[in-house]
């Protein structure tokens, strides 16, 4: 099996479930990435602006002032940052959440329990597109 050379890409997890936050990033980990969590929005804001991350998963309700939508508008208003894939996870797999969540800028939408497929296809397009087209902002099925 050739190893691979590329270098890591870095994901941001901003997740107020610690637990889940915690297997998430075991498995980005383990997936060959270096990885950032953070428990509520103010704080993946803040790790976003100082680590510009590759990618970045970010649940959709959180306590708090702000929420994964504000988290994905401060993000694309950013020049740093306005090119970093952003997956939101849900809990609320709606039409209207998918709507709400492309409009705030998410490249992908995952309903929670987040597949392993998922995550190998989203980090396989970041790996190999650098970005999605617009057209794929709130596709939730892996990357054939």
């Amino acid at each position: 099996m050739a190893q691979d050379t590329r270098p890591p890409l870095h994901a941001l997890i901003v997740e107020d479930n610690s637990d889940l936050a915690r297997l998430f990033g075991d498995l980005l980990e383990v997936l060959g990435c270096t990885v950032n969590i953070e428990w509520n929005a103010n704080a993946g804001l803040r790790v976003a602006f100082e680590r510009l991350p590759d990618l970045v998963f970010c649940d959709l309700t959180m306590p708090g002032e702000k929420n994964g939508f504000d988290v994905a508008r401060e993000i694309r208003a950013n020049s740093k940052l306005k090119d970093t894939w952003l997956i939101a996870v849900t809990g609320y797999d709606t039409p209207e959440t998918h709507a709400r969540a492309k409009e705030a800028g998410f490249d992908r939408i995952f309903p929670k329990p987040v597949k392993f497929a998922q995550i190998q296809a989203v980090l396989e397009d970041v790996r190999q597109q650098g970005r999605v087209g617009s057209s794929d902002a709130a596709d939730t099925k892996p990357a054939s």
